[in-house]
C-alpha cells in the first residue's frame, strides 16, 4: 500500500495551529469557524424551498402575459431566464401553485433543502396516494384551485409574512437573495 499525501488548502502545524488561506487558527477557533460554515449552509438550505416558491410566483405572473406556454417559452428564451430549463421553471411554478399542499407535506422541514424538481415529485406522489391511486395518477376532480399572487405588491407582502412566520429577518433574506442572484449569473 502506498502512502499518498493528500494535498489540501489548509496546513496543520506542530503547535496545533491551522493555517487556511493565509489565516492561522487555534484548534478551537477552527472548530468555531467550521461550525459557522455549517450554520451558513443550513440557513441557506432552508431558503431553497422559499426561493423556489418566490421564483414560481414571479414566473406565474410573467406567464399570465402570454396566451400560450409556447409563446411564454419563446419570450423567456430571449431573456436571461432562457438559460434555465423549461422543467426548472415549470417545477417552481408548480411549487407556487401548490404551496398550501407543500406546507402540509413539509411539516418536519424535510422538503426545505430539496430542489424544485424533487419537491414537485414528492408532492405528486403524495397527491396520487391521497387520491386513492386513481387512473393515470390524476388527483381527485374536486381538488380546489390554488390562488396565485396577482401583483408584485401582494408578492412582496406574502414574502414578508413568510419571513415573519419563520423568524427570518429582512436583512438576512436580502443577503441570501443577493447571494443567490449572484450565484445564478
Amino acid at each position: 500500500m502506498t502512502n499518498a499525501k493528500v494535498t489540501t488548502a489548509a496546513a496543520t502545524h506542530i503547535d496545533a495551529k491551522i493555517t487556511y488561506k493565509g489565516t492561522s487558527y487555534t484548534f478551537s477557533e477552527a472548530c468555531d469557524h467550521v461550525s459557522h460554515l455549517f450554520d451558513q449552509r443550513d440557513d441557506t438550505a432552508e431558503l431553497v424551498l422559499f426561493q423556489s416558491r418566490e421564483i414560481g410566483l414571479w414566473l406565474l405572473q410573467l406567464r399570465s402575459i402570454y396566451k400560450s406556454d409556447k409563446q411564454f417559452g419563446q419570450a423567456v428564451g430571449q431573456t436571461p431566464l432562457g438559460k434555465r430549463s423549461r422543467q426548472d421553471r415549470t417545477d417552481c411554478m408548480k411549487i407556487a401553485e401548490q404551496w398550501d399542499a407543500i406546507q402540509k407535506l413539509n411539516k418536519n422541514g424535510e422538503l426545505n433543502t430539496l430542489g424544485a424538481s424533487a419537491v414537485r415529485k414528492r408532492l405528486s406522489k403524495a397527491q396520487n396516494n391521497s387520491a386513492g391511486n386513481t387512473s393515470k395518477g390524476k388527483p381527485k376532480a374536486d381538488a380546489k384551485p390554488v390562488e396565485t399572487v396577482p401583483t408584485a405588491d401582494s408578492l412582496a407582502k406574502a414574502t414578508l409574512k413568510l419571513l415573519a412566520d419563520h423568524n427570518i429577518t429582512l436583512a438576512d433574506y436580502r443577503k441570501a437573495l443577493t447571494a443567490a442572484a449572484k450565484a445564478s449569473k
